[in-house]
């Protein structure tokens, strides 16, 4: 490990490629050279080459770049994995993660190698599929360290809910403080007994892996397109939330699409639809959306109306200005910043709160007295 805080990214230093290769690859040299070094045929040992090729990944020249790209993933695996699980320098560790985590076998030995930079599995943790997760999850001395990884791989959808399920209640045990992750109250209050869960265990671990492909849009439930597709898909998500443990349907308010959260945002254990409004995939579009509906409970529509960031939108104003179950004293300070326009409307709305209806009359009439005078 390096003894200093290592941020996942950071660009290879040019001293971590074999010295021979250096003038090779550095900046200045000749395009060509490059190009030779990137497509791995000058006469170099494997464990000189490759970090010389993760060097060239990260070159200026796009050329350069996806030659030396192409060059790591075509390189078989006996001369590969060998270099990633004797390599020491988190540099290069690094790099193999980024270059090639699509691939499971490198993406693993990357995850396994004791020298990896904490924050380098983090990010591997945000994208890995199921199998590189699980090796990840087993390594609860890292998790501990950089509780980081607990956040990245439960936003993951590729892991699987045992995983995460796993590194949850480890967060829990050891009172790790991940109260800024999204959703971790809600789980923590599930694993800890605060909440009943009426849906027992919910779905096997497989099935719910399936789905979240459907729920990240990852499958498809039809071979056809057109707005049949959506109500199939919609339909689909709905049965399988309703099977839900409470545990699964808060993840997948975390990391579904908007068919989801618009599911999700409904469910009557509140915990649930608290868990719509901390996801990070959440758009101002959809709070707009959620700020207009009646028919959502009204500690939701207060939580929205008590965000600072999501009333900023004029939009969200409005909708919760008109929504009933906005909170009588959110409506009045939300209510001074709309146009005459809209008090007009709200003023003559049978569906609004009638303090609410006053209020906007009492500013016409100062409005027009203004004008007036």
């Amino acid at each position: 490990m390096t003894a200093t805080p290592f941020l996942s990214g950071t660009p290879i230093p040019l001293d971590v490629v074999a010295a021979p290769l250096r003038p090779l690859v550095q900046r200045d040299a000749q395009l060509p050279a490059r190009l030779r070094v990137a497509r791995g045929v000058l006469p170099a040992p494997p464990d000189a080459l490759i970090p010389a090729l993760f060097f060239l990944c990260q070159d200026p020249e796009p050329q350069v770049k996806q030659v030396a790209r192409e060059t790591l993933a075509s390189m078989p695996s006996d001369v590969l994995l060998p270099v990633l699980r004797a390599a020491q320098d988190p540099y290069v560790l690094d790099a193999a993660a980024r270059v090639l985590w699509k691939a499971e076998e490198p993406a693993r030995q990357v995850a396994l190698n004791h020298y990896t930079a904490d924050d380098t599995v983090r990010w591997l943790a945000g994208v890995a599929n199921a199998v590189v997760c699980d090796v990840i999850g087993r390594n609860q001395v890292r998790a501990l360290r950089a509780p980081g990884i607990i956040e990245a791989i439960t936003l993951n959808p590729r892991a699987s809910q045992g995983v995460v399920h796993g590194l949850l209640e480890l967060a829990v045990r050891e009172n790790l403080d991940l109260d800024h992750m999204p959703g971790f109250r809600e789980m923590r209050s599930v694993l800890i007994g605060e909440e009943q869960d009426d849906a027992g265990t919910g779905l096997s671990d497989l099935e719910f892996a399936s789905a979240l492909l459907m729920a990240t849009g990852q499958i498809e439930t039809m071979a056809q397109e057109g707005a049949a597709v959506d109500d199939k898909r919609t339909g689909n998500l709905a049965i399988l939330i309703g099977k839900m443990s409470i545990a699964q349907k808060i993840r997948t308010a975390l990391v579904g699409d908007a068919a989801c959260r618009k599911l999700l945002i409904r469910d009557p254990k509140k915990i649930v639809a608290y868990s719509v409004l901390k996801s990070p995939r959440l758009t101002e579009g959809e709070i707009t959306l959620f700020a207009a509906q009646k028919s959502l409970a009204e500690e939701i529509i207060a939580a929205i109306s008590r965000n600072r960031t999501w009333t900023k939108d004029y939009g969200t104003r409005k909708a919760l200005v008109c929504n009933p179950k906005t909170p009588v004293s959110s409506s009045m300070n939300l209510i001074r910043t709309l146009s005459q326009f809209d008090l007009k409307h709200i003023s003559q709305s049978r569906d609004v709160s009638p303090t609410v209806a006053r209020t906007a009359k009492r500013m016409l009439d100062a409005l027009t007295t203004k004008k007036k005078g």
